[in-house]
């Protein structure tokens, strides 16, 4: 069966393109100024802040690292460890982002920011156990954080506490009832505790939401097989084939024809 993953949703229009556009031509004449500034004052750690700031919103991860990383050589500072941080994260060293998160934990600096992107990094490299805990003391800080309900659910989905996942899920749909992913995600969890009726409700809301998800397609033909509703089964899976799982055409002849 298939459980959807997601972290947020891209949308290109060009008036966001343009605002794209806007903001790197804005960060590159940062990088600009303060490259010039340091040249006469190649000590001041404000200077490799800012600029290490203007090169990771431009893109430079590894760039705005080295400019944190002498920063801080100039002056310790917590606000360069968290900027460093995220750096790391959106570079995809999420180890080193946990160890710098990690340290404004234990000096009780931007506790209320850091726990999200701590789980998230766990999330990442598998550990599951460490990812929840983390997303739990994020949700302590906001309570109506959507995203953390959806990853942690998908977390206990992976340690196979499927009850746990559906409560997550659901804490999910009662702040956004619109997402089709998380129905079918619903869905999976309550297969896996064998409450097929329920998982079917779910897919059903989903593919309303997203009538062309051909995952959904065949998590709802799984489900009806396992009820021995098998024309119905049938007609899911050839739905789920016709939309894009050609893979499926053997298991579909072997099964319904």
């Amino acid at each position: 069966m298939f459980l959807t993953f997601i972290s947020g949703c891209s949308f290109f229009y060009k008036s966001k393109n343009l605002a794209r556009e806007q903001n790197n031509k804005f960060n590159r004449e940062i990088i600009i100024n303060f490259s010039k500034a340091l040249l006469k004052d190649p000590d001041n750690f404000l200077f490799y802040l800012e600029r290490g700031r203007a090169k990771h919103d431009y893109g430079n991860h590894v760039g705005a690292i080295k400019d944190f990383n002498i920063s801080l050589s100039i002056k310790p500072d917590m606000k360069v460890i968290f900027h460093m941080a995220n750096a790391k994260y959106d570079y995809g060293d999420y180890k080193g982002a946990i160890k710098d998160y990690e340290k404004l934990i234990l000096k009780n600096n931007f506790q209320d920011q850091v726990f999200y992107k701590i789980a998230s990094s766990h999330l990442v490299l598998l550990n599951y156990h460490n990812a929840i805990e983390n997303y739990t003391k994020s949700i302590a800080y906001y309570q109506d954080e959507e995203n953390a309900y959806l990853n942690r659910g998908n977390a206990k989905f992976k340690i196979s506490d499927y009850l746990g996942s559906v409560k997550d899920f659901e804490k999910f749909i009662d702040i956004n009832n619109k997402s089709y992913v998380v129905f079918n995600n619903i869905g999976v969890s309550k297969f896996k505790l064998g409450k097929y009726k329920s998982a079917l409700r779910d897919f059903s809301k989903s593919l309303k939401l997203n009538p062309n998800n051909y995952n959904t397609f065949y998590n709802k033909s799984i489900t009806h097989f396992k009820l021995n509703e098998f024309k119905k089964a049938c007609i899911d899976l050839k739905k789920s084939i016709k939309l894009g799982k050609e893979v499926f055409k053997k298991e579909y002849s072997k099964i319904c024809i």
